[in-house]
C-alpha cells in the first residue's frame, strides 16, 4: 500500500519562501502552491525541513508570481512541460513506490479578455487531454471560481474533467453539490462572511475508494499568511495484486 497526501493552497502574493514553514509540517508528497514569488536564488526555506522537490518558472504575464510544485517526501517529480510550459497549467509525472501518476497544478486568472478570463483549467484540459489519459492524473489548485463566485464556466469544466474520469476529491468525499460547500476555502479581505470554495483537487474516479481523509483548513489558523486555507486529500493505495 502505497499513502499519498496532495495538497493545494494559494500563499497569496507570494511570500513563500517564508510562508513554508506552515506547510512544511503537513509533509506533502505533492504541493501546489500559487502565488509564488521568484525562488531562482532561494536556498533556505522556512521550516525545520527542506524540500525534497521545488519548481517554478517564471510566468511572463505575471513575474512576480506563479505556480510552484513541491515535495517534502521521498515522491520523484519531473517537469513533463519543461520545453512548453503553459504557465497556469503546470505538468508533472510522478512516481512513488509502485504509482505513477500525472500532476497539473493550476492557477487561473483574469485575462481582462471575456472569453478567456479564469479559463486556464478548460485551455489545460482542452489542450494535453491525451497526456492525462496516459497515466492517472491529478488536477489540482485555485480555480478561481465557484458555483457562485465567476462560476459560469465551472459546469463546462466539471464536464470536461468527468469525460476523463476525473472528480472533485471534496466533494466525492463529504457528499455535497457544486455551490453548496459547507467548507471554504477562500475568504475575501479575510472575511468569514465572504467565503467561497475556490481550490480544487480533481482524481481519478478509480482512486475515490482510497481516499482516507479530505481536509479543509482553518481559516482563524491561516489567516496571518494567507486569505487561502490548504485543501489536503490523503490516500492509501494497495499495491496491484
Amino acid at each position: 500500500m502505497e499513502t499519498l497526501r496532495i495538497i493545494t493552497w494559494n500563499c497569496r502574493i507570494g511570500g513563500f519562501r517564508y510562508k513554508s514553514a506552515n506547510v512544511e509540517p503537513l509533509r506533502a508528497d505533492i504541493l501546489a502552491v500559487q502565488e509564488v514569488e521568484p525562488l531562482d536564488n532561494v536556498v533556505v526555506f522556512g521550516g525545520v525541513e527542506q524540500p525534497t522537490f521545488r519548481n517554478q518558472i517564471k510566468d511572463p504575464a505575471w513575474p512576480r508570481r506563479s505556480i510552484g510544485l513541491f515535495s517534502y517526501t521521498n515522491a520523484k517529480i519531473r517537469a513533463a512541460d519543461a520545453t512548453d510550459p503553459v504557465y497556469a497549467f503546470r505538468r508533472f509525472v510522478v512516481n512513488k513506490g509502485f504509482l505513477e501518476f500525472n500532476v497539473a497544478a493550476v492557477w487561473t486568472w483574469d485575462t481582462g479578455v471575456k472569453a478567456t478570463r479564469y479559463m486556464q483549467a478548460h485551455e489545460g484540459v482542452a489542450r494535453h487531454r491525451e497526456w492525462m489519459q496516459e497515466r492517472p492524473t491529478v488536477i489540482l489548485g485555485d480555480l478561481n471560481m465557484d458555483r457562485r463566485y465567476k462560476g459560469s464556466a465551472l459546469p463546462e469544466l466539471i464536464e470536461m474533467t468527468g469525460e476523463l474520469g476525473l472528480v472533485s476529491a471534496y466533494h466525492a468525499f463529504f457528499g455535497e453539490q457544486f455551490g453548496s460547500e459547507t467548507r471554504k476555502t477562500y475568504f475575501y479581505h479575510g472575511k468569514d462572511a465572504a467565503a467561497f470554495h475556490l481550490d480544487y483537487c480533481y482524481i481519478p474516479a478509480s482512486w475515490l475508494p482510497f481516499v482516507r481523509q479530505v481536509t479543509v483548513g482553518d481559516h482563524s489558523a491561516w489567516a496571518k499568511v494567507s486569505d487561502h486555507v490548504p485543501l489536503i486529500v490523503d490516500l492509501a493505495i494497495p499495491s496491484p495484486s
